[in-house]
């Protein structure tokens, strides 16, 4: 994911327009048109509105509903995401995440 593109997303959730945060967890820079270009390889969105957090992983943002979220194979990549950077992400996020954190 290109950090530009946080200009912009904006949260799916329905109603919701919140401003949304980023926190980088890895990333490397990519040389286009002689121009250091930082690419972000996983990462946490979380919005400020509704209190949803989106993963970026391997340079994918996911920022699906949350009934798409839920689903089996995609819960399960994103649990893992959680888990894998469980040191850096919020407490908050880990135990009540909406729509899912790591203990629900």
């Amino acid at each position: 994911m290109k950090r530009w593109l946080m200009d912009l997303l904006k949260c799916p959730a329905e109603d919701c327009e919140g401003p949304l945060d980023l926190a980088v967890f890895d990333s490397h820079t990519m040389r286009v048109n002689d121009d250091d270009v930082e690419e972000i390889d996983e990462a946490l969105i979380t919005c400020g509105g509704c209190g949803r957090w989106y993963p970026v992983i391997d340079r994918i943002t996911c920022m699906l509903p949350d009934d798409m979220r839920l689903d089996e194979k995609q819960r399960k990549w994103e649990v893992a995401f959680l888990e894998r950077w469980k040191e850096r992400i919020p407490e908050e996020i880990l135990e009540k995440g909406i729509p899912f954190g790591i203990s629900q």
